[in-house]
């Protein structure tokens, strides 16, 4: 068992079901699904950091994921990682701003997202 814990901010619900499932398989503890920007910033005031945030762009609430990305960075070093359908260059560049330990574009391959979430995990042990 892994143990590390990551949460998934996204509000699209089936989404976040495949996250969640896809997580638990490999054995990580899963806390969310969390669905906008303020409940993020909420959880992270009162319970414990996770190892690992899953962040979507496009959130319900007044924060998008970019806005919300900003605001983790000013609380926490947890690594952050964009899921995200946006591809547009002025996206893109949003999304470099708040230097995301990395971005995966939907629809994703599973296997690339375990890939990317265990190199920063590690490269974070290290």
């Amino acid at each position: 068992m892994t143990g590390e814990t990551i949460l998934i901010v996204e509000d699209e619900g089936l989404i976040a079901l495949h996250l969640t499932e896809l997580l638990e398989k490999e054995r990580y503890r899963v806390t969310g699904p969390t669905y906008s920007g303020e409940m993020v910033l909420k959880d992270l005031d009162t319970s414990p950091a996770p190892d690992l945030i899953l962040l979507d762009v496009g959130l319900a609430g007044s924060m998008d994921g970019i806005e919300t990305a900003r605001q983790i960075r000013k609380r926490s070093e947890v690594p952050l990682v964009f899921v995200t359908a946006y591809t547009s260059e002025r996206m893109l560049e949003r999304m470099r701003e708040v230097s995301p330990d990395g971005v995966i574009i939907k629809p994703f391959v599973d296997t690339d997202l375990l890939g990317l979430i265990r190199k920063i995990l590690d490269a974070r042990a290290a």
